[in-house]
């Protein structure tokens, strides 16, 4: 809208206000439109999960067909008796579109005229959200691997719960573990997030950085895959930056199965407090954003053990020498892991135990590695 030349003040706020309003309102139509759709989709894929697109009689403002990805009708109006689209559920679509149409905005939402002509318009279901995203990471806590584990799954109420490994609530770290990510810029993930921690009893500040590492993971600003033989330790300040997290460990009990530590900047000295042998990484970081540049960088390779116990794919390698767990000789037949494919030993082992790998009972133990 266009204001006329020598209007009064007034009357110049009255036609702001009103272009403000109106562009307001098209915002609001179109996200009814794409939110329609979404509830539509989600009550459709409930009985008929390869649904893909569908057909609006936007006359009746009724849905008239469903197809999936190839084409395929799935269903047509009216609805077949015994069909699992029952009337009921076809109903509750139908009270969708007969509230939403009247709005208008069909053609900027993307609802194309069918083949069959107006008043049939064809729209295209958004991509249901994966089931559940699953990522790990890995802290040290004096002396013990620390495993992160979350889970992402698909909720209309999203949630963030984060357990120690005996099931209690860390609220703090909670709290402060989400700070961090969004005042670092990144997005909070929508749906349940659910954070675990395994293999040490008493958790401290240095599982922040592993904890958000793992929550970035599942929401796919990190790469799950560039976890792996990666230790981060560190505690999180609230706008993200990374703290020394006020532990030391020897890499070399370690280095079998992790290749890569990633700590504070502040940490000093570095090399002293965490010796990193041949082979292996040692990076200082002063925020998350500076660890996701690592982690988006190669992990250094394993060098390879010509003395490694070799075995068929498969088989029973023998018990773990630490925690008696039964191994088995991995599809490589270079490398063993327990019965639930687990490589990493943490628990319940005897007292001097070292090794954080399950260790194989013979003449030549070697550490299988992750």
């Amino acid at each position: 809208m266009t204001e006329p030349l020598g209007t009064d003040l007034i009357t110049a706020a009255l036609s702001r206000a009103c272009t403000s309003s109106f562009e307001s309102a098209l915002q609001v139509r179109s996200t009814l439109l794409t939110n329609t759709i979404a509830y539509a989709a989600r009550l459709i894929r409930d009985v008929l999960p390869t649904a893909a697109a569908i057909t609006v009689d936007t006359e009746e403002n009724e849905l008239h067909e469903v197809r999936d990805a190839e084409g395929k009708t799935l269903w047509w109006a009216p609805a077949s008796v015994g069909h699992v689209f029952n009337d009921t559920l076809v109903d509750d679509v139908d009270d969708l579109f007969r509230q939403a149409i009247p709005f208008g905005g069909l053609v900027g939402a993307g609802w194309g005229i069918s083949d069959k002509g107006l008043p049939y318009r064809d729209v295209k279901l958004p991509e249901p959200p994966p089931a559940k995203r699953h990522a790990r990471a890995y802290a040290n806590h004096e002396g013990v691997v620390c495993h992160v584990h979350a889970d992402l799954v698909a909720a209309d109420v999203s949630s963030f719960t984060l357990v120690d490994p005996e099931g209690q609530p860390m609220s703090e770290t909670r709290d402060r573990v989400r700070a961090a990510i969004t005042n670092a810029g990144y997005a909070w993930p929508t749906g349940e997030l659910t954070v675990g921690l395994h293999g040490t009893e008493r958790p401290g500040p240095a599982t922040d950085l592993a904890i958000a590492c793992a929550v970035l993971a599942v929401t796919g600003d990190i790469d799950p895959l560039a976890l792996k033989r990666t230790i981060l330790l560190g505690e999180l300040g609230l706008d993200g930056r990374v703290r020394a997290p006020g532990v030391r460990f020897r890499y070399a009990d370690i280095c079998g199965a992790y290749r890569r530590v990633i700590v504070a900047a502040s940490t000093t000295p570095a090399g002293a407090a965490y010796p990193v042998p041949g082979g292996g990484s040692l990076h200082a970081v002063s925020d998350l954003r500076q660890v996701l540049d690592v982690l988006a960088q190669p992990a250094p390779v394993v060098p390879a053990a010509d003395d490694r116990p070799q075995g068929t794919p498969g088989e029973n390698a023998g018990n773990c020498a630490q925690c008696g767990r039964l191994l088995i000789w991995d599809a490589s037949g270079k490398r063993v892991n327990d019965e639930w494919g687990e490589y990493l030993c943490y628990g319940p082992r005897p007292e001097g135990a070292r090794s954080t790998v399950h260790v194989l009972a013979a003449p030549k133990a070697a550490e299988a590695q992750n």
